[in-house]
């Protein structure tokens, strides 16, 4: 099985916007990358005069689990699709009615942005396989080896862990930028990627679910 690299992911998101235009508008995120990437999003769900809560959907923020980003791309084609040939889904053994799948987009949104990491995601894909973080030099000391910040650990969220955490904790976070798995950078939204969320966050206020998916191995995790 062959996965999506970086250009056919913006294809991707692109393509779905332009073939369901009353379902699906791209967004722009305003923050470029490192690299000078330019990152887009989707915003699903009818037309409606009220306004809707939203759930917002991200994935590929670590580099390496390239299959966060095809399961959002695949989730979005899969329910644009449904609604506009008024047809149910089906996952495994869960089954969705057509009026199920009516239903989620009349009366929610869905904002998807399936690869909040492209630099990572490059890299990933086309020199170290077990690349996990962004590809911003700025923290490494010259050294190839520190590049990057864990866009996960990035956020405000319990930022200052070792005042958050008891020392006993063992919290998977480092401020080494050195570590090549879990360095949390500089300072909280000190990272293009994590600044996107953020503002992606505030421009849909009325957001009640927030799904941050992540896969290992055979596995998909969400959170």
């Amino acid at each position: 099985m062959s996965y999506l690299n970086v250009t056919e992911v913006e294809s991707a998101v692109a393509s779905l916007s332009t073939a369901f235009p009353s379902l699906a508008g791209l967004i722009e995120l305003p923050e470029r990358t490192v690299e000078g990437r330019t990152s887009h999003a989707l915003r699903i769900g009818a037309e409606s005069l009220a306004p809707k809560d939203c759930v917002v959907l991200t994935g590929g923020l670590h580099a390496r689990e390239w299959g966060s980003c095809e399961v959002l791309i695949h989730l979005a084609a899969d329910l644009l699709e449904a609604y506009d040939s008024h047809t149910g889904l089906a996952y495994g053994g869960t089954t969705f009615t057509a009026d199920q799948v009516q239903r989620v987009l009349n009366e929610r949104d869905l904002v998807i942005f399936p690869l909040v990491n492209p630099d990572g995601r490059r890299h990933s894909q086309s020199v170290d396989t077990m690349w996990r973080k962004n590809r911003n030099p700025a923290n490494s000391g010259g050294r190839p080896e520190c590049i990057g910040v864990d866009i996960n650990r990035n956020f405000d969220f319990l930022f200052d862990f070792t005042t958050a955490f008891a020392p006993t904790a063992g919290p998977r976070v480092s401020a080494d930028p050195c570590d090549r798995q879990v360095y949390e950078g500089p300072h909280a939204f000190s990272e293009p990627e994590t600044r996107n969320v953020r503002w992606l966050l505030d421009e849909f206020p009325r957001t009640r679910w927030f799904v941050d998916v992540h896969s290992h191995a055979e596995d998909i995790l969400f959170v």
